[in-house]
């Protein structure tokens, strides 16, 4: 008897372990499709749109209808330099919590230099509709719908596109451009590789608990999460899949530009070496020292700002020409 009584009170640790992960993974794994951030994004909407508008460009705030299979009214803003809609496109992709208000800056630089800015804000992210984030899923979908209605209403030509993406939002320009060949290059900044590595990661700067003890609480919120879209959208495993970041860098085909910080501690660089290893050959990195993450206040724009313009300038007359 007193031999079973520690293989008993172990058995009994394990399953009260067990309980208890699965019961926190069913709050957790709300959060992970959740558009919430981890802080509130504090950019002005008003503030983009009134740059926008100071700099000379012609802004079109506008709604649309986005995928069919969850339909939300959606919200995009569509700026065009003060010389009429030019044929080259760049759109703007932020994170998970975050807003279109976050590209000023860039949206700003690239009117100025001549091509439209496409800034949407995604699925879930007010002002636009929706509950959930899907991370490429339905937003692919989206991002169709806010093209197709730009090119009815505006005229927008829409034949030469390139993406900036930011954190999350990366995962949706890989999911995108896979399948779309108006896309002509992603610049990627603090892009992730494994949706469930950084779903543990996030989760642990959520909660404040060491790695250690969320493994079997990641996997039962990531297994949640799951079931919460396949039974909501009727999708496939397969379809879910597919979606996977390492499996849309697979099969991009345009040149990618990573840009990824040694001090970003929401997306640490060790998560974008895979996801660079599955790029396509002639992918260009830079990874300058002290930067964090994008939209943050030591994001790679604010270190090192001259050289981030640069290269940013270089590569989309690059992939979309002057």
């Amino acid at each position: 008897m007193r031999r079973r009584l520690p293989f008993a009170l172990a058995a009994a640790g394990a399953a009260a372990w067990v309980g208890a992960s699965w019961i926190v993974a069913r709050t957790l794994a709300r959060r992970l499709i959740s558009p919430d951030g981890l802080t509130p994004c504090q950019a002005s909407r008003e503030g983009l749109l009134s740059g926008l508008t100071a700099a000379g460009a012609r802004v079109l705030d506008y709604r649309f209808a986005g995928s069919t299979r969850q339909p939300e009214e959606l919200c995009a803003i569509l700026a065009t330099p003060a010389t009429g809609l030019s044929t080259r496109t760049i759109v703007f992709l932020h994170g998970k919590g975050g807003s279109a208000a976050e590209w000023a800056p860039d949206a700003l630089r690239a009117v100025e230099l001549g091509y439209n800015a496409l800034v949407p804000d995604l699925r879930g992210h007010r002002p636009s509709g929706g509950e959930f984030i899907t991370y490429g899923l339905l937003e692919r979908e989206d991002l169709n719908a806010a093209v197709a209605a730009a090119e009815e209403r505006f005229g927008l030509a829409a034949s030469r596109m390139a993406v900036h993406s930011c954190s999350a939002g990366s995962s949706t320009a890989l999911v995108w451009a896979a399948d779309e060949p108006r896309v002509r290059g992603i610049w990627l900044e603090s892009p992730f590789a494994d949706a469930r590595e950084m779903a543990r990661h996030y989760l642990g700067i959520l909660t404040g608990l060491p790695r250690p003890f969320l493994g079997l609480t990641t996997t039962f919120a990531v297994r949640r999460a799951l079931r919460k879209l396949r039974d909501t959208l009727g999708v496939t495993p397969e379809e879910i899949l597919a979606s996977d970041p390492l499996r849309s860098a697979s099969r991009v085909r345009v040149p990618v530009h990573v840009v990824f910080g040694d001090e970003d501690f929401l997306v640490p660089a060790r998560f974008t070496q895979r996801l660079i290893d599955a790029l396509p050959p002639g992918t260009t990195l830079w990874n300058p020292r002290g930067a964090g993450h994008c939209h943050h206040g030591n994001e790679a724009q604010k270190i090192n700002e001259r050289e981030y313009v640069e290269r940013w300038i270089a590569f989309f007359e690059r992939v979309l020409g002057r």
